[in-house]
């Protein structure tokens, strides 16, 4: 097999570095592996607006962890970013967000939350997220599902929120690298 590794940095230069363990060596090879952009026009937000840009990157670290780093644009303009460190056996692994790694810098701040995979089939991924009380988020689980030819993810989100805003997300991303 060959080794995958992330770059060190992409977008505005923040280093992300979502990271996912593989339950096996399956992992390496998952198609969901590569640098993955929002396809706006494409992707539905309900209710909206969406983010005005998405980028994704997997990759899969010596030790074996997939590794995904997410940089997003929201609406009205600010940058965002997600990082974590996770299995694909379904267990909770810490999730980074600026806002968390701004606090650890300042004053020992902690994670916000967790994410756990789970391998649905060959292409698939199911993803809980938890907030930092352990509590199953309003719009988990959702699913990470890979094209047969590798060239597109969609991400399906759907729920309602602690407010009552039904949601239906489905953001299609275009592959722009593979590792």
């Amino acid at each position: 097999m060959r080794a995958r590794r992330l770059a060190p940095a992409f977008g505005t230069g923040l280093l992300l570095a979502l990271t996912l363990a593989p339950a096996s060596a399956q992992t390496e090879d998952h198609p969901i592996v590569g640098t993955w952009h929002l396809n706006v026009e494409r992707s539905r937000y309900e209710p909206g607006p969406g983010p005005q840009a998405v980028t994704r990157r997997f990759g899969v670290d010596d030790e074996g962890f997939l590794v995904s780093g997410r940089v997003t644009v929201s609406p009205t303009g600010n940058p965002t970013f997600a990082m974590a460190r996770a299995k694909f056996d379904g267990g909770d692994y810490e999730v980074w967000t600026d806002g968390s790694v701004y606090g650890q810098l300042a004053e020992g701040g902690t994670p916000r939350g967790t994410a756990s995979f789970r391998v649905v089939d060959d292409h698939t991924l199911e993803l809980t997220q938890k907030n930092a009380e352990g509590e199953v988020g309003a719009l988990s689980p959702n699913t990470w599902q890979v094209s047969a030819d590798g060239s597109t993810l969609t991400v399906t989100t759907t729920g309602t929120t602690a407010d009552g805003v039904q949601v239906h997300n489905v953001e299609i991303y275009a592959r722009v690298e593979q590792n």
